[in-house]
């Protein structure tokens, strides 16, 4: 007689290798955390697998063997916008995206939850007093809200005379409550964009970026208890005046500026070390090892620190060619911009008396400034404005059709705004003829590389930091472009957006320059780690 014996198992019978397993396959997001919930077994099994992760990409991150990894995109799924310069900083589970600016200047004051769980678009639809539209403003994480301070915007082209306007709103983000605040103090920076902030305790602290018309070196601070600012003293030697840099915090002491740009065309590789200690904090310059393994340029993006390291990207040095600073930070590049010239005689009558503050609240916001000089010769002239040809030496930057203008803009002349508006109208048609004559085809651009900084011995007496050698320096990851977000989720890191100039051809017609705004994701793992 044959007897058999029918053996019943389930999960609480395994092994707590194979559990381990099992659950290191789950993304370590949401619902990994719930599984701890299940059991104290399950707890400790989670809890192992959480160390295990995160051991692993650091020691990944060491060594230099951190894999691209592109998330597909799906029609029928809510998708964020396209745009760059915008502001991004994770919470839990989420990465959260404000604002930032499309290829036509266009600015944004939304909102936006990916579900890093699920890899799904949220809008949140918020409450409160909304910031305005703005791109290039930092927004940080603190105690279950988001700190947002300055940024940039440009107005539409009507009245054509109005320039881009910077901002110093503080904005707070109550995650709970799903609301915007805004904070009005006595004492504040003046509109800034294109800075760096951290947090140290229980103060922000931002360092240089555009502000009054010119670049800047300057650090403030911004007490997040009672909401007050003041200038902070540093030393003398101090970091060149600069925008579109990385600020790293390296506990409540100390923070790491990394890069920048001093001016059009002028990209630093330099970091900069800030002992905030005393009454006058001192800045230490740092002394850079392994440069042959350094990104070519560290500017208009956010370093990301994980562990003892700073994950940079750019494009290889193999792939750089002579001038290849394809686009920039849109007119915050430009070190002054003038005012258009006009014929009103209030105009005339202020010109002795300084820079002065448009007081227009119709434009994205009422916190902000126009960059303005005086006009130093009120005629009308044939050739191009100061500001144009500031736009023009910065040959890569995103430039709005309003920056092409030949003509001053004279207020109250119809018969010369209709001579513009005529005059956009044929080059839109110009440039509308030339795409149907051939389809254009996009030329091969560069790709960006993962490069890692060690600041392991920044504090120390020397105060040196590494660059490390690439072991997958040589594999692709997406388009070279800049002001995108870089921020750090568990185990992984997460590059959003950002924006690039592309080459295209056309038959019968020299190369056009186009810029390419994304919205698309990209993770960067470590390499597969098996328990």
């Amino acid at each position: 007689m044959n007897i058999y014996y029918k053996m019943e198992c389930n999960i609480d019978d395994l092994p707590d290798v194979l559990l381990e397993y099992i659950l290191s396959l789950i993304p370590p997001y949401k619902d990994l955390q719930e599984c701890k919930l299940v059991s104290k077994r399950w707890f400790r099994a989670t809890k192992n697998v959480i160390q295990h992760n995160k051991a692993h990409f650091h020691k990944s991150v060491a060594y230099g063997s951190l894999l691209w990894s592109p998330w597909p995109s799906t029609h029928w799924m809510p998708t964020i916008a396209k745009r760059h310069s915008h502001s991004a900083c994770t919470y839990e589970n989420s990465m959260y995206v404000f604002g930032g600016c499309t290829a036509t200047s266009t600015t944004f004051n939304d909102l936006w939850r990916l579900d890093l769980d699920t890899r799904t678009w949220v809008r949140l639809i918020t409450m409160g007093n909304y910031p305005s539209p703005k791109a290039c403003a930092t927004m940080l994480y603190y105690k279950k809200c988001f700190i947002l301070f300055g940024g940039w915007s440009h107005p539409s082209p009507y009245p054509l005379h109005q320039q881009w306007k910077l901002f110093n709103e503080l904005h707070v983000y109550s995650i709970e409550s799903n609301k915007w605040n805004a904070i009005n103090t006595l004492e504040t920076p003046p509109p800034t964009s294109a800075h760096s902030a951290s947090i140290h305790k229980n103060q922000m602290i931002i360092f240089g970026g555009i502000c009054n018309g010119d670049r800047s070196n300057d650090v403030w601070c911004l007490n997040l208890d009672s909401y007050s600012w003041h200038k902070q003293a540093t030393s003398n030697l101090k970091p060149q005046p600069r925008y579109g840099q990385s600020q790293i915090e390296l506990g409540d002491k100390h923070l790491l500026v990394l890069g920048g740009c001093t001016g059009p065309n002028v990209a630093m590789n330099d970091a900069w070390l800030l002992k905030m200690e005393g009454e006058t904090w001192t800045w230490i310059k740092v002394n850079m090892h392994n440069t042959e393994w350094a990104p070519t340029r560290i500017w208009c993006h956010q370093a990301c620190k994980v562990g003892n390291y700073v994950i940079v990207l750019s494009i290889n040095k193999c792939q750089n060619k002579p001038n290849d600073m394809s686009i920039s930070l849109k007119k915050v590049t430009c070190q002054k911009t003038v005012s258009p010239q006009t014929n009103d005689s209030s105009v005339h009558g202020r010109q002795g008396n300084g820079p002065q503050i448009d007081r227009d609240v119709n434009v994205n916001g009422r916190h902000g400034s126009f960059a303005r000089v005086p006009v130093k010769n009120p005629r009308p002239s044939s050739h191009p404005s100061n500001f144009t040809k500031s736009l023009t030496l910065c040959n890569d930057n995103v430039l709005s059709m309003a920056a092409f203008r030949d003509e001053p803009v004279r207020n109250g002349t119809n018969s010369n705004r209709q001579r513009q508006l005529e005059s956009l109208r044929r080059m839109e048609e110009s440039i509308r003829n030339r795409r149907t004559q051939s389809k254009p085809a996009k030329k091969t651009g560069n790709t960006l590389s993962i490069f890692v900084l060690d600041i392991t011995n920044v504090l120390c007496d020397e105060c040196t930091a590494s660059w490390i050698p690439l072991k997958y320096n040589n594999q692709s990851g997406p388009d070279e472009r800049i002001l995108y977000s870089l921020v750090a989720g568990r185990g992984e890191l997460i590059v959003f957006g950002g924006i690039r100039k592309e080459q295209t051809s056309i038959q019968n017609h020299s190369d056009m320059d186009e810029s390419e705004v994304y919205n698309d994701l990209h993770f960067i793992n470590p390499p597969r780690y098996v328990i």
